[in-house]
């Protein structure tokens, strides 16, 4: 949340803070992923559980943990176990599940869980499937993606299955500026919010010939600033730099997998989000 935020990093800017790394992300996917995303399922669920089989165990993961959760449940055949990989998810999850199914236990990754060591209980005598939804890939870091397969690579056992979705874009150029825009409005708020009682205001800075911000930066009310003297840097997260034009394919994304085949991957109508599902070797 937003305020946590502000408030954790109000106490480092008391405490004399020069440098505040603050990582901004997104709660929930943009509306035209959420849309493509759920076409490609409602295609390919039908197929998926009889792929899967049944007493399955699903794990989702990644940064939308729980959006497609209830959506892949109800094609799976008694599934035996839901765990969630992430424990600040929203709470009217559970109860969403609990009225879609009443025998799968359904449970929160461990506190000692991460995404490069998943460490979860071994539940439920079928396949396994793990689930990366939302079209969040591209906005992970390269090591938070690296540590989220290399979870999926040590918990899934042979012949599991990880599905994978990813957002796609034909103009990478137009919804970089959409992510770009709105992590702008973030970036300003934050600071905004940050340096009111210090009687400072935000000052935002950005690539030259970019509307990709450099860095924001707290200062005294009509002082002119340079980047070289900045009284408070903002460091904001590897998404907002990206946004939607770090695109992934099958080809892309295989290549960091190792250890999984390539099962299937589709196609949303329109063209904005890829699905591919792979099977643990």
């Amino acid at each position: 949340m937003l305020e946590d935020l502000v408030r954790q990093h109000q106490q480092d800017l008391l405490a004399g803070a020069r440098t505040l790394n603050i990582a901004l992300g997104l709660d929930s996917p943009a509306a035209h992923v959420e849309r493509s995303e759920r076409e490609v399922l409602d295609r390919i669920l039908p197929h998926l559980g009889d792929l899967i089989g049944p007493a399955a165990r699903l794990i989702d993961c990644g940064p939308f943990t729980g959006l497609r959760t209830a959506q892949v449940l109800a094609a799976l055949e008694r599934p035996k176990a839901i765990v969630l990989m992430n424990r600040e998810i929203d709470p009217r999850i559970f109860d969403t599940l609990n009225a879609k199914d009443s025998t799968a236990e359904i449970s929160l990754a461990p506190a000692n869980a991460s995404p490069s060591s998943w460490d979860l209980p071994a539940i439920g005598s079928g396949s396994t499937l793990a689930l990366i939804a939302g079209g969040g890939l591209g906005l992970l870091s390269e090591a938070e993606r690296r540590d989220l397969f290399h979870g999926a690579a040590q918990t899934l056992k042979s012949n599991d299955f990880l599905l994978l979705t990813s957002e796609l874009t034909q103009d990478a150029a137009v919804a970089e500026a959409a992510y770009q825009d709105f992590g702008l409005h973030l970036v300003r708020t934050c600071l905004t919010r940050l340096g009111k009682s210090h009687g400072l205001e935000p000052r935002i800075f950005h690539q030259a010939s970019s509307q990709q911000v450099q860095f924001g930066a707290l200062a005294q009310k009509d002082a002119s600033i340079q980047w070289q003297d900045v009284g408070c840097i903002f460091s904001p997260g590897d998404w907002l730099a990206m946004g939607a034009a770090q695109q992934f394919t099958a080809a892309t994304l295989t290549s960091e997998l190792a250890g999984f085949d390539v099962q299937a991957t589709w196609r949303a109508s329109d063209g904005r989000v890829d699905v591919m599902l792979l099977k643990k070797k």
